[in-house]
């Protein structure tokens, strides 16, 4: 019972706080001004792999659903997607640069945000594909809080981020060039291990995830 009242409380402060998050959100990307485009250099074994540029053939984004017994939540499922998606994933730190450039696609694709009524672009599924690779600090990149969660929606992303990525990929390209110019030499390997692992990384064999020690 006490799980259940901590989730209505957290749909009630949802709920109260989301609007004027997103407000702020928004007000911090409008004013924002774009200089111009910092440069990354691209490795040229991945202009020849080319995986990156098939991005718009995903179809399925990976996506964990929490279940809950009595009033407890009980496990946690794996939908991983597209193979395409994990295989761009496996590109790991040499990837970066180019997924970073990418994140300025606009394009559409049919893949809707969970519970909500916009579509990713090309570029919001390179973040996500990014953010897979190496765990990016969405406030230290941003300037701006990510923090509230709505359960089996999003992806699993904060409430408002995929749609900031969407609808400001100029920022958050730039956003993302400067961080990794800042901090990329640090990038270090961590082995996950098995328990640390989730079902999509054991399947497609990602034992490994990148970090950055601040």
């Amino acid at each position: 019972m006490r799980t259940l009242h901590i989730l209505i409380l957290l749909t009630i402060i949802t709920s109260c706080s989301n609007t004027k998050k997103n407000s702020e959100q928004t007000l911090i990307a409008e004013n924002y001004e774009i200089k111009p485009e910092y440069s990354l250099s691209i490795d040229s074994r991945l202009i020849e792999n080319d995986l990156i540029n098939r991005i718009n053939e995903i179809k399925k984004i990976p996506f964990g659903t929490i279940s809950f017994k009595n009033n407890e939540m009980d496990s946690k499922v794996w939908n991983c997607g597209d193979s395409l998606y994990w295989d761009i994933v496996k590109l790991g730190e040499e990837a970066i640069p180019q997924l970073i450039s990418k994140i300025q696609d606009e394009t559409k694709t049919d893949i809707q945000i969970q519970c909500r009524d916009t579509n990713l672009t090309v570029g919001t599924v390179a973040f996500m594909i990014l953010d897979d690779i190496i765990s990016i600090p969405y406030f230290l990149v941003f300037q701006t809080q990510w923090d509230v969660f709505d359960i089996n929606c999003d992806f699993g992303y904060p409430i408002g981020l995929l749609e900031f990525i969407n609808n400001y990929p100029q920022v958050a390209q730039e956003k993302l060039t400067k961080w990794y110019q800042k901090y990329g030499e640090k990038i270090k390997k961590k082995k996950l291990s098995s328990s640390n692992q989730n079902e999509c990384q054991k399947a497609f064999n990602i034992d490994y995830k990148l970090k950055i020690k601040y």
